[in-house]
């Protein structure tokens, strides 16, 4: 090979190996546009994704907050509706009112028992303070509040004052519904708040 051939064999290696890197460098920055842009893209995707999960989650908190059961429980009190509370209860259901020393068993009994409360508590109301769930039991903190209307006792005309005393709940759970639930609350607080002396008084089922 003489000195004119290898010149030329050297120049074209040198042309390619320079139109290589060219080609690479072209290649590398079109790359790091292409990931410039892809980058706020993503990151607006994560940040979207991540503020879907994050109000998920809050609003799962916000729903596992109050078990869906001590709302519907709520509600048919708020609402007086006895059908709704006793669709609550299994059928051997119990409800025990300790204040009022007031048990009522199965889904009639339960019922009554929301009828026998309107009947004697005006705008009788549960408001939830705030509840947790343990397995198949649930706790729950309240304010029952109402009028006084004259049927705790004959020997006391009605005051029409209102009351509001806190109340705890205990449900114990069969499935999706209520075997057994437990209603706790001061009823001398309840009387004095109603202008009323504390006394006993025992419930009976309507006829």
């Amino acid at each position: 090979m003489n000195a004119a051939t290898r010149h030329i064999r050297t120049s074209i290696i040198t042309t390619v190996a320079v139109t290589a890197a060219a080609a690479m460098l072209t290649a590398c920055s079109g790359q790091n546009d292409a990931d410039k842009q892809a980058a706020p893209a993503s990151a607006k995707a994560a940040q979207t994704e991540g503020g879907g999960k994050a109000q998920a989650a809050a609003s799962d908190r916000h729903d596992a907050g109050i078990p869906r059961v001590v709302t519907a429980w709520a509600e048919a009190w708020n609402s007086s509706n006895p059908q709704k509370m006793a669709a609550l209860f299994t059928k051997d259901g119990v409800y025990q009112d300790n204040a009022f020393q007031g048990t009522m068993r199965g889904t009639k009994g339960v019922a009554d028992w929301v009828t026998m409360t309107g009947q004697t508590i005006g705008d009788a109301r549960v408001d939830i303070v705030d509840a947790f769930r343990d397995g198949d039991r649930i706790a729950v903190r309240w304010k029952f509040s109402g009028t006084e209307t004259g049927a705790f006792t004959k020997e006391y005309p009605a005051t029409g004052k209102s009351f509001t005393v806190p109340a705890v709940t205990i449900m114990d759970l069969k499935g999706d519904k209520i075997q057994h639930l437990t209603d706790t609350y001061n009823l001398a607080d309840l009387l004095r708040q109603s202008g009323l002396p504390a006394g006993a008084w025992n419930p009976t089922a309507p006829e």
